[in-house]
């Protein structure tokens, strides 16, 4: 998976300046720490389960020399287990994506989630941690909207305004899902409930409770089971996400459509 540098750094928050100290951290801090702990606990368990661990690549978008040697600078500074470093323009990111054959994009930026979501790369939003010390946990929240409502069910969503291309890179978005889902859920059956490094949730935001049941029982068809579910029947889902904390969220791009209540408001 590529996960953002302006997620792993604060880049902006400083001025950034050859032989600088350490970048401070960004949003997706604490989700790398629980990554590498996940793939700690997998390799712990049979070294036969490298197959299973996480690959990390950061991929930094427009960053002139003397950051990228920071960002070097500040990975090995932190201890950081990144596989590979890609750089490329904005303009270039999603062939940079595609090229390297990038099964999951993580980004703070919702509209870079979006953008490549359209694309028909899979991407999931970091959740901005409260406390960076979340890291002996990976944290993933589902949003259920979308999971929950079948191939023939999402022609029903012309009637809230959404258009064939929509409905199509929603049926995209969804296939994608699934293999991550599967290959989560069977990491989480080697470790077990107790003790688990891998904590799972489901949140619907304008489903019923049937959407909800719905989005579980297919969770549950594609090998995992959530550790727990909220159905919010369009409440607000910020007291959720504060409570919760997760490092990653799929919503599957739906923030970014009119007349669906977004996944990250408060």
């Amino acid at each position: 998976m590529a996960v953002s540098c302006h997620g792993m750094f604060d880049l902006d928050s400083c001025n950034v300046q050859p032989d600088s100290c350490a970048l401070p951290k960004g949003a997706a801090f604490a989700f790398i720490k629980a990554v590498q702990t996940v793939n700690q606990r997998l390799l712990g368990l049979s070294e036969k389960n490298k197959t299973l661990l996480f690959e990390v690549v950061l991929l930094g978008k427009d960053c002139e020399e003397h950051i990228k040697l920071n960002i070097f600078d500040s990975a090995k500074h932190y201890g950081l287990e990144i596989d590979k470093f890609y750089f490329c323009s904005s303009d270039n990111l999603i062939g940079t994506l595609q090229a390297n054959h990038i099964n999951l994009f993580l980004s703070p930026d919702k509209d870079d989630v979006y953008s490549v979501l359209k694309a028909g790369v899979p991407a999931a939003l970091l959740y901005q941690q409260a406390e960076q010390q979340a890291i002996n946990r990976l944290k993933v929240l589902f949003s259920g909207d979308l999971i929950g409502l079948s191939a023939d069910s999402m022609v029903c969503l012309k009637d809230r305004g959404f258009t064939d291309v929509h409905i199509q890179n929603f049926k995209a978005a969804k296939e994608c899902l699934r293999e991550f889902v599967v290959r989560i859920g069977e990491m989480k059956r080697m470790f077990g409930h107790e003790g688990s490094p891998l904590h799972t949730s489901l949140m619907t935001v304008w489903g019923s409770r049937d959407v909800c049941a719905s989005a579980l029982k297919t969770l549950r068809g594609w090998g995992l089971d959530v550790d727990e579910a909220f159905c919010l029947a369009g409440a607000t889902c910020g007291p959720i996400l504060a409570l919760l904390q997760p490092h990653i969220v799929w919503d599957n791009g739906l923030h970014n459509l009119k007349g669906v209540a977004p996944l990250l408001s408060s």
